[in-house]
């Protein structure tokens, strides 16, 4: 009798444990299916055609920034300083999302003798060329020290980022910096807006942090993949760019 009061309090046991297991799980898909609907009524779809692609960088620009634009509108860029450079704009709010990135990849063979082809131009620090770029572009002054670690993360990846904001006369600049010096990939995210746009652009820039990715997390978003799969990529790592 001992025996089966024994047997049935495991089977109790076990049945109790399954649906507290259950609950979990159904807990953790109603929170990812309401986290989702956020997304998509915070960002626009990302880019399944271009260059960021081809390149595996995975971004959702805000709602209403269509692009990428023919040309990258924030300033002239030097041939060659950059593998993409991209522009998503909001005319209507005046608002605009630019993207520079680097891509390393396995060197290609020498050109054989006399090809002719022409040497890419040379290429200086990532951060420091992003810096160059932006003071340009905008007339402000920006150090590297301005820019603080930043983490993005939702479930089992995380970005870090280097932030820092430009307080223009009529508009706000915040620049993120993503991926190691060594890296593979190296990007700058870089949001303008009019100050009366800082509450609705806000949520959904922090958004769309969260949703970037690069190399092999950024194939499984291109294909429709979550957070849950796969899980963390040392190689792609959102470490912050040294400073």
């Amino acid at each position: 009798m001992k025996r089966a009061f024994a047997v049935l309090a495991s089977l109790c046991l076990l049945l109790v444990l399954g649906c507290h297991d259950y609950d979990l799980r159904l807990e953790e898909t109603l929170d990812e299916m309401k986290y989702q609907k956020q997304l998509n009524e915070s960002l626009s779809d990302a880019p399944t055609k271009g260059a960021l692609q081809q390149e595996l960088i995975y971004v959702r620009p805000p709602k209403d920034l269509t692009g990428p634009t023919k040309t990258f509108s924030l300033t002239v860029v030097e041939p060659g300083k950059f593998d993409l450079e991209n522009s998503f704009i909001d005319q209507a709010k005046q608002a605009s999302l630019h993207i520079l990135a680097r891509h390393k990849k396995p060197k290609a063979a020498p050109p054989k003798k006399g090809a002719g082809s022409a040497e890419p131009p040379p290429r200086g620090d990532f951060t420091a060329e992003v810096i160059e770029l932006a003071k340009v572009a905008y007339g402000a002054d920006l150090e590297p020290s301005r820019f603080k670690p930043e983490t993005k993360k939702h479930k089992g990846r995380e970005n870090t980022y280097k932030f820092a904001k430009l307080d223009l006369a009529t508009k706000e600049v915040q620049i993120y910096l993503y991926g190691e010096k060594n890296g593979p990939y190296n990007v700058a995210l870089i949001f303008e807006y009019p100050k009366d746009q800082v509450n609705n652009l806000s949520p959904k820039i922090g958004r769309c942090l969260e949703a970037f990715a690069v190399g092999d997390a950024a194939r499984r978003a291109f294909a429709g993949g979550s957070d849950s799969d796969g899980g963390e990529e040392p190689v792609d790592s959102g470490e912050p760019v040294p400073i």
